[in-house]
């Protein structure tokens, strides 16, 4: 018998499962329609533990079902086993891994914190920071979990292996930057310059800043600590080439956002042992990536179908 991904039991529940699991009209009542529309496709697929951490951490868990459904409703056979990643398909031959994980803010008082908006409203949207909770994120999933599903035989060397972000719960992140910050993590690429002509003030080129690493400095910094520094480029370093692609995706329960993969950005790994496969999509952006010199060329592709 189905159970109720809603319930009125409020024990160990959030705010946000309260009002969207409250709301009679209006957008929360869309999105409690929405989750409860995916739930039927999500139910016979979860753990143990995911109606109750739905109650206590519904953006997290929200996007594990999106992503899950979102594959289901593309048309493809999913496996959802425990332990391991949260789900699976064999698309063409291959099998390829999906783990879900949405970076919060950090920790007060750290020097990755994304502190939300100050008192006198006056802010200044910390991007490195929120690039280095990107970073965080990839490095727990695929230094610590990758290689432990690995080692207990979870998952095989010859499976794809995706790490799908969803940095909703950062402060800000509700838009994206020029490159996307999902770029930052993967490739050692920082901000945008233009290039101006002294005479007439036109521009007459741009480019991007090479930043192979992030400074994370404590702030008060204490007499005699170091500064770390974090190495971006996790596509470039050598020490990842288990991770296929990478993916990223804002929507959250409430701002839905089109289709229901269409804001999805996936980002193949040139350097995977294995690869993704090259004709694998989803319905937003795939960054195709062609090396050039000593460099790398990506270049953004929409798609309106998913593969």
């Amino acid at each position: 018998m189905s159970k109720p991904l809603f319930t009125s039991d409020d024990e160990g529940s959030s705010a946000g499962y309260r009002n969207i699991r409250d709301a009679k009209d209006g957008p929360l009542y869309s999105a409690r329609f929405r989750c409860e529309y995916y739930w039927q496709f999500f139910e016979k697929h979860v753990d143990n533990e995911f109606l109750k951490e739905f109650r206590s951490n519904v953006e997290a868990r929200y996007w594990e079902m999106h992503l899950t459904t979102s594959l289901i409703l593309n048309g493809h056979d999913v496996t959802c086993p425990k332990p391991g990643p949260d789900v699976a398909i064999l698309y063409r031959g291959q099998r390829i891994w999906f783990e879900a994980v949405s970076p919060g803010p950090g920790e007060p008082g750290h020097p990755d914190y994304v502190a939300g908006l100050g008192t006198d409203g006056v802010f200044d949207t910390p991007n490195e920071k929120m690039v280095l909770r990107y970073l965080n994120s990839i490095s727990e999933k695929y230094e610590r979990q990758y290689a432990n599903w690995l080692d207990k035989g979870y998952i095989s060397k010859s499976d794809a292996f995706v790490i799908a972000l969803n940095p909703g719960r950062i402060p800000f992140e509700y838009a994206d930057t020029t490159p996307p910050r999902i770029l930052q993590a993967a490739y050692t690429v920082g901000h945008q310059y233009l290039t101006l002509d002294k005479a007439t003030g036109a521009v007459v080129g741009s480019g991007f800043d090479f930043r192979d690493n992030i400074k994370k400095t404590p702030k008060p910094k204490p007499l005699g600590a170091d500064v770390v520094q974090i190495p971006t480029g996790v596509f470039q370093d050598g020490k990842h080439n288990g991770l296929s692609a990478l993916l990223c995706s804002r929507v959250d329960a409430v701002n839905h956002r089109g289709e229901l993969d269409g804001d999805y950005q996936l980002v193949p790994n040139p350097h995977a042992d294995v690869p993704l496969p090259a004709t694998f999509r989803f319905r937003g952006t795939y960054y195709a990536v062609q090396k050039t010199g000593d460099g790398y060329t990506v270049t953004p592709q929409k798609n309106d179908l998913p593969s």
